[in-house]
């Protein structure tokens, strides 16, 4: 029904994009850099009141991933693919959160495909700690892009 390519060209579109130091230079990949997490990704998804409060200046792993999914299928069909809640009860942007709605959807799985979204368990964490999206998977590696780049 979706096509995986396109939501895979959307987010390679995007490598090398930069997270602001403000909110100016949102749209440009390396204008205005830094490490406040600003970025054109939380604002679109802001516009469209798809978490349940502003996500712009909070680290920004998720917010790319769903961004890529709205840009490629649109808001209605972004929220049944990444099967996150609209308004109140959507908990935010976040890889706990949303690891925990395909989990709680019985679509956590072991073996990622090309367009499906991946989450990275970091052990001195504890948990999940970060997001990005498959673009690619071979018999050695899985190849992703992922959000959350500052300047550094």
């Amino acid at each position: 029904m979706y096509d995986s390519n396109k939501v895979i060209d959307i987010a390679r579109a995007e490598v090398g994009y930069l997270e602001k130091a403000s909110k100016s230079g949102l749209d440009d990949k390396t204008a205005n850099p830094g490490d406040k997490n600003y970025t054109k990704y939380a604002r679109d998804l802001d516009a469209v009141s798809f978490y349940n409060g502003k996500k712009q200046g909070v680290a920004w792993c998720d917010v790319f991933t769903d961004w890529c999914f709205y840009k490629a299928y649109g808001l209605d069909a972004m929220q049944k693919l990444t099967f996150q809640p609209i308004g109140k009860s959507n908990s935010g942007a976040g890889c706990k959160y949303s690891r925990n709605y395909y989990k709680n959807k019985g679509r956590l799985y072991d073996d990622p495909q090309p367009g499906d979204q991946i989450f990275f368990y970091d052990a001195q964490l504890s948990g999940i700690a970060h997001t990005g999206l498959v673009v690619k998977v071979d018999k050695t590696y899985v190849h992703t892009v992922e959000g959350n780049t500052s300047s550094a």
